[in-house]
């Protein structure tokens, strides 16, 4: 299977006008990580799952256990339709800014988003995952510029909070 590149990915969700963004590790190298991307992770709203799939007829399709779709998956890109703890809903997208990521400009998710979503996931290297190291690599860049109003509701809408603690000490250190 050909790997398809970013670009044609973003022409495909942006003509079929699904808002979506760029999250997790290569949001985290917008935001200050600097390890070597291995991937991209695309979130989509949940309720954007069904046309997601007719959109990506090459892709492997991953259905929840209602037969709604999930995800898809390409070659170096995971598209999500929405997460357990949290969808691309209004108020993230609103809050979507435009950076480069895999030599296209992409929508990417807020950083007080993804911060707390890896602070969430927690996973490490024994996973495979750099979760903890992403959240302390992001809070280290742009700790200053967090709206932590945002990511305070943000963490109560998902029921999240404990998380928070671990988030401000991070910051406070990485300043």
């Amino acid at each position: 299977m050909n790997s398809l590149p970013l670009k044609e990915v973003a022409r495909r969700l942006d003509e079929a006008k699904i808002t979506w963004c760029v999250f997790a590790g290569a949001a985290a190298s917008v935001y200050g990580s600097h390890r070597l991307l291995t991937d991209v992770d695309i979130l989509i709203p949940s309720t954007e799952g069904d046309q997601l799939a007719a959109l990506f007829p090459e892709a492997r399709v991953e259905r929840q256990r209602d037969g709604s779709v999930r995800g898809i998956k390409l070659p170096n890109i995971d598209i999500i339709a929405g997460l357990d703890v949290i969808d691309l809903d209004k108020a993230m997208a609103e809050r979507l800014d435009w950076y480069e990521v895999a030599g296209v400009i992409a929508p990417v998710i807020p950083p007080e988003d993804n911060i707390l979503l890896k602070a969430i996931w927690g996973r490490g290297t024994e996973v495979g995952k750099h979760d903890w190291e992403d959240v302390e690599a992001m809070l280290g860049n742009v700790f200053t510029l967090i709206d932590w109003d945002y990511l305070y509701w943000r963490a109560k809408k998902c029921g999240t909070e404990h998380v928070l603690g671990q988030l401000e000490a991070i910051g406070q250190t990485n300043t």
